[in-house]
Parts: structure tokens; sequence; C-alpha cells
């Protein structure tokens, strides 16, 4: 486990020849406000940062405290704001479609976008689109994001420099993901016929367990299809944001009640932890990797850079839980069998909204 200071050391070697291009999806708020703070500094401001989200005005004064390159060569750089309600998977194409209209490339892609209801253990319901309300920011949005700007991200791997899709949530635990109900449509219609509280903190609860195995999935599934880029799932712990700490509600209230009392001690600062989450986004070439919430691997594979990824064949392990394309991975709860249907689904799901 490194320490912050080796963290902050390792991220302090970070000095391309190259202007890097980031875009932070949730780069508003919490750790992706942190992350994008953190690069600017590191860079000295000679790179070009995007952030994605809904407060202009936040992000505005995000911009403004940026360092801004100093000396003749000023071309290159750029920090700017781009509008996105990630509940709405129209927005994040059209979104997706701008910026490949105008960028040439993506290096670093993190995505730490949640909704209104993100931390919400009693809350559950739909999107205007139809959408889980938990799992449309937590994966729907982070898997369209990563398809529509993945020609981006190989164009930077084809200059020789980094390439990394990162999404933060909940790395590590080895949750297996779902066979059936991907988008919890049967479960959210129990809790709609049973009219109970408990039924609906249940799905709530559930849909944010989902959101953190179908991650796995996401990753997985870029990580093997392009094995030529790096692709990250990490764990961001507990940070000291706004709405970071997960509400409890009247069900778990009391828990929550001391949790809160208690927060100081079990959780790290959105500066330290925007630290530890860029050293694991700059710490990495190529390959799949599980990461925790110091920015330390889990477990990694690196596929050869012709590899031809398989999800539905029948090897021993293909429906296996923890293992990648017959590969085992410590902390992953993917099998190769759930994955491919998860793809499948989030396809066809995705293919109605228009």
């Amino acid at each position: 486990m490194p320490t912050l200071a080796a963290a902050e050391a390792s991220n302090a070697g970070f000095a391309p020849s190259y202007i890097p291009v980031a875009v932070f999806a949730g780069g508003t708020s919490g750790l992706g406000q942190g992350m994008a703070e953190a690069l600017a500094r590191q860079t000295k401001g000679r790179a070009h940062i995007v952030l994605i989200g809904r407060n202009a005005e936040a992000a505005e004064k995000i911009i403004a405290g940026f360092p801004k390159p100093v000396g003749e060569d000023k071309s290159g750089w750029a920090h700017e704001f781009v509008a996105c309600d990630a509940n709405s998977m129209v927005a994040v194409r059209n979104v997706c479609a701008e910026l490949r209209s105008r960028l040439k490339r993506i290096n670093f892609l993190v995505l730490t976008a949640a909704g209104p209801r993100a931390n919400s253990m009693t809350e559950c319901g739909e999107t205007a689109e139809g959408l889980d309300d938990h799992l449309s920011t937590r994966y729907f949005s982070r898997y369209v994001f990563s398809k529509e700007l993945m020609p981006l991200i190989l164009s930077a791997r084809e200059q020789g420099q980094h390439a990394h899709l990162m999404t933060v949530q909940g790395a590590g635990f080895g949750i297996k993901i779902a066979s059936s109900d991907f988008g919890l449509e049967e479960a959210r219609r129990s809790s709609i016929k049973f009219l109970g509280r408990v039924f609906v903190s249940i799905t709530a609860m559930k849909a944010m367990v989902r959101g953190v195995a179908y991650n796995d999935g996401l990753v997985a599934w870029f990580a093997t299809q392009h094995p030529e880029i790096a692709a990250t799932h990490i764990n961001p712990g507990q940070v000291r944001t706004v709405g970071a700490v997960i509400e409890g509600g009247w069900l778990l209230g009391p828990l929550f009640w001391v949790i809160k009392r208690l927060r100081n001690l079990i959780t790290v600062s959105q500066d330290e932890g925007a630290q530890y989450m860029l050293h694991g986004l700059l710490d990495a070439d190529r390959g799949f990797f599980i990461r925790d919430m110091h920015g330390d691997i889990v477990s990694a594979h690196v596929f050869s850079p012709d590899y031809k990824a398989r999800f539905t064949d029948d090897s021993p392990t293909a429906r296996k839980a923890g293992y990648l394309n017959g590969v085992p991975i410590q902390g992953y709860g993917g099998s190769d069998a759930t994955v491919a249907a998860l793809m499948e689904y989030t396809e066809r799901v995705l293919a109605e909204i228009k």
C-alpha cells in the first residue's frame, strides 16, 4: 500500500513530452474535480482538461483555480467545461459526438459521474429514458462514454502516448454480475406492487451493488476488446466530499449517524483521495486493472496486443466468476458468460433510446 507521500512522488514523475488530453465525466465535484485539479497542478496547466458535468458555475470556479502555463510556448493547452446531464443517454451521446468532432485524441478518460440518488439507499425509480436511476449514471452513461470516445483513446495509443480508461467506483470486492434482470425492472415492479419502504430500500441497495459489479464487466469488456490500452476499475474508498457518505435514510439511520460522527477517522480528504486516484491513472501502460483506494493494484493482466477477446466460447471457465477469458482475476466478479450477457443487454436497451 503506497503512502500518500509515495503516491505524490509517483505522480510527480509524470512529465510527458506532449500536452495530455484528459476528460473527466463528473469533473465538477468530488474526486473527478480533485483529480482534474491534481493533474492541472502536476502539468503546471499544460494540459487540455475537459470537465463534463451539470454545474457550470462550479466548473468556472474550478477552472479559474487551475495554474496557467507561463513562458513563450502557450499553445495546445486548454481548460474547458462541457455541460451534460449524465442521466440522459441522448445527452451523453451528443456530448461524445461533439468531442469526437474536434478532439484528435484522449489520453485519459476518467468516469466518476453519479446521479441525484447516487448515495441513497432508500430511494429508487426510473429516469425519463426508462433506466434505473442509480444505474443510469453509475453504469449506462459510463458505458456510453467509453464506447463513444474509444476511437479518441485509441488514437492516443497510435501516437505512442498514454491511453487510459478509468471508472471510479467500488472495485476489488469481487461482486458477481447478475445473470438476469440486469436493469432491475422486475425488482422495481415488485417494489411498486408491494408499496413497501423495505422493498424500495432493498431495490435501491441492489442497484448500488449492481453498479459496482457492472463496472467490473465494463472495464473487462473494453480491456479485452482493446488490449493495447489501459483500462481500470478503481475503488475510491470514503472521501470527504459533498454527498460522498452514503445516506442510510430511515432504514439504517442510526448506524449512519454513528458513521458520520466518525467520518474524519474513516475517510480521506478530497485532495488526498485524488492523489491516490491519480497515482492509479498515471501508473499504467496497458492492460486490465483492479485497484484499491490507494491506487494500488489488487489484480492486473496484460493481454498480448493481437489478442482476440472471447466471451462466448465453451471453455471450462466461461461461466466461472472471477475469471476473465480464462485468466483468474482477484477482486473481479464477472464471468465471460455474464459479461457477454450484460453487454448484449446494454446494447439492446441503449439502442431503444433515441
